[in-house]
């Protein structure tokens, strides 16, 4: 997987495209036993942009998810990617009609106060042309010092 993450920005053609900067990158410690836990971000594009996907050696896998309310019916589903429009942010966080990274499989090294290696893999809509965007997300511990339910999607 450290392999994939060193050849995933050599799969991603050069090119004039737009820039995307990624703060507030943070990911949940997961409740003792459990291998997946949820990510947040905030991404600003200076042209229109698509994120379609993450990568981590820290995981199998990490999937886009969004998170939809129909009623009392709350549902967190895989999305394919996620639009980044010019100069505007978009905030990963848990809400309905919000995006978050969901990663499974995930390792030992993801654990409060550790900072995880990330790579976001980004598409200009227009040329097809795809870069990579490599980012940090520092592991926090659940708010209130406890583990909070969230099951294995």
């Amino acid at each position: 997987m450290a392999a994939a993450l060193l050849v995933a920005p050599l799969l991603c053609r050069a090119g004039p495209t737009g820039k995307v900067v990624i703060t507030d990158a943070w990911l949940r410690s997961p409740p003792h036993g459990h291998r997946t836990t949820l990510g947040f971000m905030t991404l600003r594009a200076t042209e229109d942009m698509t994120l379609v996907g993450i990568k981590t050696a820290s995981a199998k896998s990490v999937s886009l998810q969004l998170m939809t309310r129909e009623g009392s019916v709350v549902r967190m589903d895989p999305v394919d990617s996620v639009p980044l429009a010019a100069g505007a942010p978009v905030t990963f966080k848990m809400g309905p009609g919000q995006h978050f990274m969901q990663l499974t499989g995930i390792g030992a090294g993801v654990r409060a106060g550790q900072v995880v290696t990330m790579i976001a893999i980004v598409q200009d809509p227009k040329s097809g042309i795809k870069q990579a965007v490599r980012f940090e997300a520092r592991v926090r511990p659940p708010e209130g010092g406890h583990a909070e339910p969230h099951g294995e999607h």
